[in-house]
Order: C-alpha cells, then sequence, then structure tokens
C-alpha cells in the first residue's frame, strides 16, 4: 500500500465578525484537491477566527498560500480590534506533521513556504516552534508582546528584525507581520467562569499555567512563581457574548496535561473564590485519543470504577458531560473530533 503523507495546517485569521470575509477564506482553502477542510472556528469577542484543515503535504501548502493571498486582499489591520492578543491578519500559521513525514522535512518545507509568502506577497514574519531561529522567538507569546498597535516600534529593534521578509511600512501597517512554525499537536480550550471579572479569570490562569506570575519579592525586587501544570499556557479575558469569563488555555503536550486536568484545577481553584463553572469551550478541533484520555482522567478521579468497560462513543458522551463541552456552544463529535471528520483520510 501506498504512503501519503498528511500534513495538518491549523492557522489563526484575525477576523470573527464578518462572515463574508471568512467563508472566502474558506473557500479559498476548500478549492484545494486532496485538501479537506475540518473546521471554522469564529470568536465574535476574540475578533478571530480558526481554520482546521488537512489533507496532502503539497495541497496543503498550495490552500495555506491561497489562504495568506485572500486574508491580504480582504483584511486591514488598522481597523481591527478584538480581545485576543494578535500581530498580522494571518496572526499565526502552524503546521503539523500527522502521518508519514518526518518532523525534520515538514520544518525543511515551511521555512521554504514562508520565504514564498515572503517573496510574493511582501508579508514578513517570525519562525516559532520548531521553526524558532533562537530560544526568545519559540514562545508565541513573546512574539506577539506589543501586538499589532506597537510592531513599528518593536521593528526598530535588532533583536526583532524579521526572519523572513523585508519591513514594509505600508504592507505592516494594512497586514502586520506572520508567524509560521511546525509544532506539535495543540489543543485550545477554554474554561468557563459563571462571573464577570476577568482579573479574577487572569489570577486562575497564571496560577495554572507552566510560566506562572510574578510577584513582589520579601526583600525587594521581583521573583517569577511557576505554575501548577507544565506544558500549559493560559491567559483570561471576558466574553460578552457568553456574559461570563474564561480561563483560556492552549496545552502545548496534552500528553503531559490536557482537558482533563486543566478543567478539574480550575474548578478547584475557582470554587474556592467562590465561583461555579459553565462547562468549558473546545476552539477549533481535538484528537479522539485526547477526549478519551480526559473522560478517563475524570472518572477516575471520581472513583467510577467501571470507566474502563466505557466503549469509545461511550467515553466520548462522558467527555463531553463531564467537560460541560456544549454548555456554551454545541459540540458536535462528528465535527470537532478530527478522526472522524477526516475518516476518509486514514489510510
Amino acid at each position: 500500500m501506498k504512503l501519503i503523507p498528511l500534513v495538518e495546517c491549523v492557522p489563526n485569521v484575525s477576523e470573527g465578525r464578518n462572515k463574508k470575509v471568512i467563508q472566502e477564506i474558506a473557500d479559498v482553502i476548500s478549492s484545494v484537491p486532496e485538501v479537506m477542510l475540518l473546521n471554522v472556528d469564529s470568536g465574535i469577542s476574540a475578533n478571530r477566527t480558526v481554520y482546521t484543515f488537512i489533507g496532502q503535504v503539497d495541497a496543503v501548502f498550495e490552500a495555506a498560500y491561497l489562504m495568506y493571498q485572500k486574508a491580504y486582499e480582504l483584511i486591514d489591520m488598522s481597523k481591527h480590534q478584538g480581545s485576543h492578543p494578535r500581530i498580522g491578519a494571518v496572526d499565526v500559521c502552524p503546521f503539523v506533521a500527522w502521518k508519514d513525514i518526518s518532523e525534520q522535512e515538514l520544518i525543511d518545507k515551511v521555512a521554504k513556504f514562508a520565504q514564498k509568502v515572503a517573496d510574493t506577497l511582501g508579508v514578513s514574519g517570525y519562525f516559532y516552534e520548531k521553526n524558532a531561529r533562537s530560544n526568545m522567538r519559540s514562545n508565541l507569546a513573546n512574539i506577539r508582546k506589543g501586538e499589532y498597535e506597537g510592531l513599528m516600534e518593536k521593528l526598530k529593534e535588532r533583536a526583532w528584525r524579521p526572519d523572513f521578509g523585508e519591513v514594509n511600512p505600508d504592507v505592516i501597517r494594512k497586514f502586520g507581520v506572520t508567524v509560521i512554525g511546525t509544532r506539535s499537536i495543540l489543543v485550545a480550550y477554554n474554561v468557563n467562569l459563571i462571573d464577570k471579572d476577568d482579573k479574577i479569570a487572569n489570577e486562575i490562569a497564571s496560577e495554572i499555567r507552566e510560566l506562572g506570575k510574578i510577584v513582589p519579592a520579601p526583600g525587594g525586587g521581583y521573583v517569577r512563581i511557576p505554575g501548577l501544570l507544565k506544558s500549559v499556557k493560559a491567559i483570561g479575558w471576558y466574553i460578552p457574548e457568553f456574559n461570563l469569563s474564561q480561563v483560556s488555555f492552549n496545552l502545548v503536550d496534552i500528553s503531559v496535561n490536557g482537558m482533563g486536568e486543566v478543567y478539574m484545577l480550575t474548578e478547584t481553584l475557582a470554587k474556592r473564590r467562590g465561583i461555579e463553572l459553565k462547562g468549558s469551550e473546545l476552539v477549533g478541533m481535538v484528537p479522539l485519543s485526547e477526549i478519551l484520555r480526559s473522560a478517563r482522567y475524570i472518572l477516575e478521579r471520581k472513583n467510577v470504577r467501571s470507566a474502563h468497560h466505557f466503549s469509545e462513543r461511550e467515553l466520548v458522551e462522558k467527555a463531553v458531560e463531564l467537560l460541560g463541552l456544549d454548555r456554551v456552544k454545541p459540540f458536535i463529535p462528528e465535527e470537532h473530533i478530527i478522526e472522524y471528520k477526516m475518516a476518509k483520510f486514514l489510510i
């Protein structure tokens, strides 16, 4: 049987309100044969859309390029406002080696793709994660500091000259810059607090995230206190369309800590503050293995001894119930679990 390498791409585009723009970008991605657009997840407050698509390697890069072209045409960052940190019209474009392609091969292809974006569209940007040229740039949060509004000043610093492309003020004014890289599977996941205070959500985020928080030191100055969970990034914010605050997580290594761990810890820390949860929200898609693992994790901690007898479908249903994945918007397993949606690509 011939092996068909598959790559996943999960670009985050800075438009979550204009349905016409969102659909036009989805259409150009879908126009490429051998690519399947799995999910389009838009947030109004964040003013951001996450597209998830997968397919044969060259086809995925072609679809990603068309997506950059269309975003360049339709999005003007000088008019953009949203709650989510962002630095460009295509804020970040990660590629994931899904099947039968080595990580190093993908890293090399991603580097060539970024140069094509720079050469043909005039868009500059940074490599992150496994394509990063320095430790400082491996972390997306470091690259986003100052956001779009602080770009021109940031680009004057030698340390923040782009990895690809030239600094063109006209392009940067309209598009911003972009961040491109190869990364492992990441789950974007928000836990909902029945509370409107984003200060409390941020407090909980700082206690949980690996980076932790900076506090005054007893002898003067400041000291960083590490967070409780490794391989977890988090911030807090208020979401008007849900009328509640969220702790928003990026789970960068779900083999270390996943949805079950962060949900239960968030629940504990929220209850200490007298706050209840209203379930949680998946942004984009999730691997089946993480849904099953999260269900087992919570069931074990609730001392449900029969958990090992549950079928796959029963565990999926339990995950939706225990994590409250359908409390603020629908969660449809066939639409949000990667393997279920991409069944025709699994060979």
